[in-house]
């Protein structure tokens, strides 16, 4: 599917550096193989997970308050489905945000709690350790 994202919104995802608050954390950059996720995934007895957030849907700017409503949504949706997660987040020299790692997800069912919180992307770790930015738009 060709993205219908932005050139420049497409830009910023990619240059984007996502962190897993682990101890030590674990950096994931897209199109970068990282053993430090494929290590992370094996420890959870997994070779997958994803990357997502709940934070400013389609990419329009909320307010912070709005943003951890949204959040802990994302949070108590993954509850209930019982999945394990570790915090994390986006980063940029200027921007931030708070996502979890949703450990052991398929493709699919990452693709659908994305669209579910009106995310235009996600980022996903398969088996390789390569983190692929999955457009949803």
């Amino acid at each position: 599917m060709q993205s219908q994202l932005s050139p420049a919104l497409l830009d910023a995802y990619l240059k984007t550096d996502y962190i897993i608050s682990d101890d030590p954390p674990t950096l994931l950059n897209v199109g970068v193989q990282s053993d430090d996720a494929k290590i992370l995934l094996a420890s959870f007895n997994t070779d997958c997970g994803a990357f997502i957030t709940a934070w400013n849907p389609g990419s329009t700017i909320l307010k912070d308050e709005d943003n951890d409503d949204r959040q802990a949504a994302l949070l108590a949706e993954i509850e209930l489905r019982r999945l394990n997660y570790l915090v994390g987040y986006g980063e940029r020299e200027d921007w931030r945000e708070y996502s979890y790692f949703i450990l052991g997800i398929n493709r699919e069912e990452a693709s659908s709690l994305a669209l579910q919180f009106e995310q235009n992307a996600y980022v996903w770790v398969g088996p390789d350790g390569v983190p692929e930015l999955i457009t949803l738009i």
